[in-house]
């Protein structure tokens, strides 16, 4: 059954205006506000303006003194690509299927996209510079008027409105290299030594007190500084331009980090965002409160989109999931908010969690996968990386800290006012029954009314959707009656919960994504009645789905076939053409402790493969990563997953 949309509500009352009454010089015929967006990268609310002592951000500062400075803002997601891909469209990741990290997912037209909208309404769209958004709207080059590192407002027609982001990249994760700390050192952006003393950071009690990780926590606070000297900048240019009375302006970080354990996680380090709105005095009717200046009101970044239209006259489309903060359309904000974490590179995970801005909920539905062992890509830039995982490896952190190293917990609760890094997890304190059960209600309901697509296995995306099939994307999949969320919430939960009696009902459902529960459960919860073996055997010989051949193959070797887990495994790594059945495949061998009976030649061949390049995953590059890092430490069989 195809899905039924809800419609989407253009501008078209305002285009029309602008149609019957736009005159030969380009002036619009109601004054509109501008609207200059600056996001930086990477950083969780490390101001003066919030508080943080130490801080050096003086134009960040004084524009938070004539802004309306939230104190709960939220990236919905801690990972830039899948964080931005619902800031372009008002709607979570997880329910129009870009919840992975570099995704290679269809959206279809009905998905509403500001830029476009904004468009249609006559504004002038600049993005200076990074797209990123996790679709194919990264190369989509009817999104903006202009998008380089030269795209500019002041190119606009005479009186046009203009919408312009800039995206400040200094202080994304990359720059904490020991290159480009002694470039900017070089070139005298930051000081020669850190400006704060790296023996007066306070650290993070899961950090162990090691001196990369000091330094880097140092320069990263000099990064910060540069950031804001380059806001400044912008904002005189704004005032140079005499515009500064008629733009709104807005500044935030696409979501929390840099270091370990922030960017990336599901915490509120990796989550929580600095978000600044500069209403002028002219525009401050936009505000239901104008005289606040500090708003503790639950918002995200599914907001950020209904909030653009609703300021600049447009219409909220229907299928945004967000609230309008300001202007005509504004709302009450929302009581929770709601946060997911899916593949990170190029290992898989799963987790949602929702706070009502005290309380702190994450279910973890794959708790076999340890934190730190995640994208290799934060060690590959960061000193204070490779310092945490080496003390680890050699015992010298305590509990708080070694838990980044080793499995998750399903369920873990925090009290974020009085355990603001989320170390003490609360979860077997009787009185914290209560809040649990309704944060976990709240999350079950969110997943179920959003239709969350993080419940299929990625390598059964293009099973499910795509040319050729009866569904053109997974998000028709996923909004069908084919898709009974509900139903697979339920056995998601119920494996991880080690419900083993309904382990064989799983593994002989109809539908393929309750299969790939049940065998998940089994590897989770190695259950070795001969039943549920012989039927394991059957799916790697049988199944029809990639996805679960693999699952399958993995819970076997936990049960003790290895021989037949192996051969499944290998098989589908060999022959595959989709790049996501092979990082699968991948992950697969290391999960289920089979990794050590490839030889140094298996490895080499799986780098060698090939993919048509219209292929699902053709060009993914994350199994190249795993490989990378077999093939380097295989001498020494070294464990990094």
């Amino acid at each position: 059954m195809s899905a039924v949309y809800l419609p989407v509500k253009a501008c078209v009352v305002l285009v029309f205006l602008l149609l019957a009454e736009r005159g030969t010089t380009g002036e619009m015929p109601h004054e509109r506000p501008n609207v200059l967006w600056i996001t930086c990268e990477d950083i969780s609310p490390y101001l003066g303006s919030y508080g943080f002592v130490q801080a050096h951000t003086p134009n960040l500062d004084r524009l938070a003194k004539r802004s309306i400075r939230y104190t709960q803002a939220y990236a919905n997601a801690p990972v830039c690509a899948v964080a931005r891909s619902t800031i372009l469209s008002g709607m979570y990741a997880s329910s129009i299927g870009t919840h992975q990290m570099r995704s290679k997912v269809p959206l279809p037209e009905e998905i509403p996209i500001y830029p476009k909208l904004l468009r249609d309404a006559g504004y002038y769209c600049t993005n200076n510079s990074k797209k990123d958004y996790n679709s194919p709207y990264n190369n989509d080059p009817e999104l903006w008027d202009e998008s380089s590192n030269t795209a500019h407002y002041k190119n606009r027609k005479a009186d046009q409105p203009f919408f312009a982001v800039f995206n400040l990249t200094v202080t994304h994760e990359s720059q904490l290299s020991k290159e480009r700390i002694d470039h900017y050192v070089e070139n005298e952006m930051i000081p020669e030594k850190p400006r704060i003393d790296p023996a007066d950071i306070q650290l993070p009690p899961y950090h162990p007190d090691l001196p990369e990780i000091r330094e880097d926590w140092a320069r990263f606070h000099d990064l910060i500084t540069l950031m804001d000297s380059q806001v400044g900048e912008l904002l005189q240019e704004l005032e140079a331009a005499g515009l500064t009375e008629n733009t709104i302006v807005f500044f935030y970080s696409d979501h929390g980090g840099q270091l370990s354990r922030s960017k990336r996680y599901i915490y509120k380090g990796g989550t929580q965002v600095p978000l600044m709105v500069h209403l002028p005095e002219k525009w401050e009717h936009l505000s239901a409160k104008p005289a606040v200046r500090v708003d503790p009101s639950l918002v995200s970044f599914v907001d950020l989109a209904p909030t653009l239209l609703s300021i600049t006259g447009c219409e909220v489309p229907d299928l945004m999931q967000g609230k309008a903060l300001l202007g005509e359309k504004s709302e009450k904000s929302s009581d929770y908010i709601h946060f997911t974490r899916d593949r990170m590179g190029e290992r898989y995970d799963f987790a949602r969690a929702v706070t009502d801005g005290k309380f702190y909920y994450i279910r973890n539905f794959m708790p076999h996968r340890p934190r730190g062992r995640d994208s290799r890509y934060g060690y590959q830039v960061q000193a204070n990386w490779r310092a945490y995982e080496a003390a680890y490896e050699e015992g010298k952190t305590n509990e708080v800290q070694s838990q980044f190293y080793e499995p998750k917990p399903v369920v873990q609760f925090f009290d974020t006012e009085n355990d603001p890094w989320q170390v003490d997890n609360l979860v077997e304190l009787p009185g914290s029954k209560q809040i649990i059960k309704k944060l976990s209600i709240e999350m079950d309901r969110w997943m179920i009314e959003t239709r969350d697509i993080g419940l299929i296995p990625e390598s059964m995306f293009h099973d499910l959707a795509g040319p050729g099939k009866q569904y053109a994307t997974l998000y028709d999949f996923a909004q069908s009656t084919d898709y009974p969320v509900r139903k697979i919430l339920q056995v998601a939960k119920a494996v991880t919960e080690d419900s083993t009696e309904n382990f064989l009902n799983y593994l002989k459902d109809e539908n393929p994504i309750i299969r790939y529960w049940g065998a998940y459960g089994v590897f989770l919860h190695p259950d070795r009645r001969n039943s549920l073996q012989s039927h394991l055997i059957a799916m790697i010989r049988e199944e029809e789905f990639a996805a679960n051949r693999i699952m399958a193959s993995q819970a076997l070797a936990f049960l003790g076939d290895t021989d037949i887990a192996f051969e499944g495994i290998m098989k589908e790594a060999n022959t595959t053409t989709n790049g996501f059945v092979l990082l699968q495949a991948l992950n697969a061998f290391q999960y289920s402790h089979l990794d050590d009976r490839l030889r140094l030649e298996d490895w080499q061949r799986f780098m060698g493969k090939e993919f048509d390049p219209d292929d699902p995953g053709a060009g993914l590059g994350y199994p190249q990563r795993i490989i990378e890092d077999a093939i380097a430490l295989f001498p020494k069989r070294r464990n990094v997953y």
